[in-house]
């Protein structure tokens, strides 16, 4: 699966530390046997272990951005080396490790809350993740944290330190307390994603999770889904207790990279439910009243997300708006390196679009205008926030009513 590389603003030429990491990585992506794959994949992971221990992010990012732009294969290859690489170190031959994630997806007129959770709490979520997700085989050491999006590790060394400082504590069966007065503050938005993160320490070649081992009477195994089920039922309710007055919905924990994925993308869908629900609410409108304006948002020759304007029947004002990313294999193909192509001639995600107008038939919301126009994108000059359209094409700034039931400064995510 594609994944978009963290910054993709440099061109410049690689650097002597850059140009043995990418050579590897085309190297494992033109291999013509699994034995081929086997070594240059034991070689790429070995370069990248001292590398992340010593720090070196723009390395990294230089060399991904180097490959999202001249192959992509590599750079896929890349991208997921270094994703294993961080969320499973190399912490001695016994025991294997992952940097685990737990996502959920909540909705609230409140606060979403993120923060320092209380030793009891911690130890009732390891006790449900260890019987509902992970196998007997694995040991858990979870954070004193519920992270919100802002509070991830922001680079690939942040990451990777915080899952050598768990993945050491689950070896030595020891508790791991984050210092939560130095992490970011929190973004206020009426609907985000919230994180459980911890790492599993498993006996080295043992499985780590249910679906891996746990067999029904007739010898299937437990599925994925089956174990999500599980886990929603009892971590929901275990969750309410410390985020009341929020409408949550679990998703499966995995390593850190695919759960965030997963989550940012059901966070889009997610969010578009709870806009026609708030809206609904708010602005004491049906939603069959709420008008609906998809853009397609250009950046660098490709479409970087769709942006749904929402306003009220009779009017053009935005009220409120929702970014749709694309994400992972929903860019295209292979990225067009002529940059400064007219934004006009960029082409449309077609299936996207669909799932988009598909989704806002389903809360309720019939009048929907896919605007033909491609827009840069632009974001508010005094505050940040993302510009939306309107039906008639024109970029805004989305502003509640002054009686609406939401203050204007929380925004729709």
């Amino acid at each position: 699966m594609r994944r978009k590389p963290l910054n993709t603003a440099s061109r410049s030429k690689l650097s002597k530390y850059a140009k043995p990491l990418a050579n590897l990585a085309i190297l494992l992506a033109d291999a013509g046997s699994r034995l081929e794959r086997r070594f240059w994949k034991k070689k790429l992971f070995a370069a990248l272990a001292p590398m992340l221990e010593g720090r070196s992010d723009t390395t990294l990012m230089q060399t991904l951005d180097h490959l999202y732009s001249t192959n992509y294969r590599a750079y896929d290859e890349l991208a997921f080396a270094i994703e294993n690489t961080v969320e499973s170190p190399e912490l001695g031959q016994e025991e294997d490790i992952l940097l685990l994630a737990a996502p959920v997806l909540a909705w609230s007129t409140y606060n979403i809350p993120s923060g320092k959770i209380e030793e009891a709490t911690v130890a009732e979520f390891t006790a449900l993740l260890q019987k509902n997700v992970l196998s007997d085989h694995a040991h858990l050491v979870l954070t004193n944290m519920l992270f919100s999006p802002d509070q991830l590790p922001e680079s690939y060394t942040a990451a990777a330190e915080l899952a050598r400082q768990l993945g050491q504590a689950a070896i030595d069966r020891v508790k791991v307390r984050i210092d939560t007065e130095n992490l970011p503050a929190t973004q206020s938005f009426l609907s985000d994603v919230r994180y459980l993160i911890g790492a599993v320490s498993v006996p080295a070649g043992q499985p780590a999770f249910k679906w891996q081992v746990e067999a029904h009477s007739n010898g299937t195994l437990l599925s994925k889904e089956e174990v999500l089920t599980n886990w929603r039922l009892t971590g929901g309710q275990a969750l309410q207790t410390i985020m009341p007055g929020c409408l949550l919905e679990l998703m499966l924990p995995n390593g850190l990279y695919n759960a965030c994925r997963e989550a940012e993308k059901e966070a889009r869908a997610y969010s578009v439910r709870a806009s026609a629900a708030f809206l609904e609410t708010a602005l004491d409108v049906p939603t069959q009243k709420i008008h609906a304006s998809v853009g397609a948002f250009v950046d660098r020759g490709e479409i970087e997300e769709y942006r749904i304007g929402f306003s009220v029947e009779g009017n053009a004002d935005i009220v409120h708006g929702v970014v749709w990313p694309l994400i992972g294999e929903e860019y295209g193909n292979e990225p067009d390196p002529v940059y400064e192509k007219d934004i006009e001639s960029e082409p449309d995600n077609p299936v996207i679009r669909s799932k988009i107008e598909a989704l806002l038939k389903e809360v309720g919301i019939r009048q929907i205008k896919v605007l033909e126009e491609r827009f840069p994108l632009e974001y508010c000059e005094d505050c940040g926030s993302p510009l939306y359209p309107n039906p008639e094409g024109e970029l805004m700034h989305a502003e509640l009513p002054e009686d609406s039931e939401l203050p204007n400064s929380m925004h729709l995510h």
